[in-house]
């Protein structure tokens, strides 16, 4: 059962403790994702069931097409206490990138997924520990939207 729709995001201070977020939808809410796009279209956020596997418990976040439910993106975020440093989850990313992960910004690499979409990892140290997010999107990599890529990386990098 999907948590309600989420159209904007929600202050970090609300998330919770800083122990991981509550939800993932409030790190972006699917109106940023909109402009940080460029887009006229209009999208709808789903928040996803958490799931555990290895010591990590990802919270996850669709943003699709209203009435159609096309998937436009998704974000995860992940608690990852195993993780000594960001370095650990870029190259544990890299395991699913069908090409080498690319510097991004100063938290983020970005890769072409396993099904052609592009994959931005964004790791940074917060709250005394390593926090990590994933953003994907259906569309491969192009420099058409680096600009817009960039802009939403940074608004999560600056929430987690």
């Amino acid at each position: 059962m999907a948590l309600p729709r989420s159209s904007g995001a929600v202050a970090p201070e609300e998330l919770g403790a800083p122990d991981g977020p509550e939800v993932a939808c409030s790190l972006l809410g699917a109106d940023e994702l909109q402009r940080g796009l460029s887009d006229g279209a209009v999208y709808e956020s789903v928040e996803q069931p958490p799931q555990s596997m290895g010591g990590v418990t990802g919270h996850g976040c669709e943003y699709r097409r209203p009435g159609t439910h096309e998937e436009v993106a998704a974000l995860v975020v992940l608690d990852a206490t195993v993780l000594a440093s960001p370095e650990d989850a870029f190259t544990g990313a890299a395991r699913s990138c069908s090409d080498e992960p690319k510097p991004f910004t100063d938290d983020a690499v970005y890769c072409t997924s396993a099904r052609g979409g592009t994959t931005i990892t964004i790791a940074k140290r917060s709250h005394g520990k390593v926090r990590v997010a994933q953003l994907a999107f259906v569309r491969g990599p192009s420099d058409a939207f680096l600009d817009g890529y960039s802009s939403l990386t940074k608004t999560v990098a600056g929430r987690l």
